[in-house]
């Protein structure tokens, strides 16, 4: 069946033919139009525009309610194979819909990503929860704004501003450690130093959107600890600032998760900092109008935990 064309013409429309079979079914219009809840003068028209679009009589009246014609009774024939394909293609198409992953859009800040992507990914594969993950990289600046403008669902964020529209909840409290060439035949992970030994020590920043958010973090504990810090570079890509440490031009300060495969293969080692602990704060940020489902949401948590537990400062 084609919808309406050029204005003046008419075409056979599914809704007539169903009509038209609930009448012959039922052998009259008022039964009919009872039970397709529509008035009998609503029906009536519906027939008279089918009669008048094929140009035959379908229906004749009697005492009794109405009869096939011969032609109605041949239109009656192929409705019925047509609506019987028709409802066959529609219940096809929903079983899919309902057989097919939701899809859950979620966005991580890059170091969140390193640590969490992979394990989240294999946990909602197991779970048979019917999801599907669609995973974005992006810096935390950005994530607040595609949550709130519905581009992704979640997002898994680091420190910063959120817009109005947004809820957040901390997931992750991140000690953040000094990263430092590895050295032969001595462990990854080496004895926490004092804050204060960061004094005059070449270090790098990361800082890919130069927000300075870690450099204003490490001056203010500096100003409090009453040392100088010498920070040769502030270099937008975490990727330079792994090399040049491990290239042994200084040293610089990230989370466990950013440094653990280089940890991993002997390239790098950390120490964690004390006196104060430095840490940063990892957040969930959804839309408050668009609520996540709980199930999405507690399995993000589940492999925060287990991740955590691999951390230097959970043994």
């Amino acid at each position: 069946m084609q919808d309406r064309g050029r204005e003046g013409d008419r075409a056979v429309e599914l809704r007539q033919l169903r009509s038209f079979r609930k009448i012959a079914e039922l052998g009259s219009f008022s039964r009919a139009a009872n039970v397709l809840c529509l008035t009998q003068p609503a029906l009536g028209l519906q027939i008279k525009n089918l009669e008048e679009e094929l140009g035959v009589a379908l229906l004749t009246r009697h005492s009794r309610g109405v009869a096939l014609t011969p032609q109605g009774s041949l239109l009656l024939k192929h409705a019925e194979s047509i609506l019987t394909g028709v409802d066959t293609a529609v219940r096809a198409v929903r079983e899919t819909q309902a057989e097919s992953p939701k899809a859950v859009r979620i966005g991580m800040a890059p170091s969140l990503a390193a640590m969490l992507s992979v394990s989240l990914s294999q946990r909602v594969a197991e779970s048979q929860s019917g999801l599907r993950l669609d995973l974005t990289e992006a810096p935390s600046k950005y994530l607040s704004d595609w949550v709130a403008d519905g581009e992704i669902d979640l997002a898994i964020a680091c420190e910063g501003p959120v817009g109005p529209k947004i809820d957040r909840e901390v997931v992750l409290e991140e000690a953040l450690y000094l990263v430092q060439p590895a050295v032969p035949n001595e462990p990854a992970i080496g004895r926490p130093i004092d804050f204060a030994d960061l004094a005059d020590m070449p270090l790098f920043v990361a800082d890919p959107l130069l927000t300075r958010r870690l450099v204003d973090k490490l001056q203010s504990e500096a100003a409090v600890a009453g040392i100088r810090l010498h920070i040769r570079g502030v270099l937008p890509s975490m990727n330079i600032v792994k090399n040049l440490v491990e290239d042994g031009e200084g040293a610089t300060v990230l989370p466990y998760a950013v440094v653990k495969r280089e940890c991993d293969q002997n390239r790098l080692r950390i120490r964690k900092i004390v006196g104060p602990t430095l840490t940063r704060n990892a957040y969930m940020l959804s839309h408050r109008e668009r609520p996540q489902s709980t199930r999405i949401r507690e399995l993000i948590r589940d492999v925060i935990s287990d991740q955590i537990r691999g951390t230097p400062e959970h043994g």
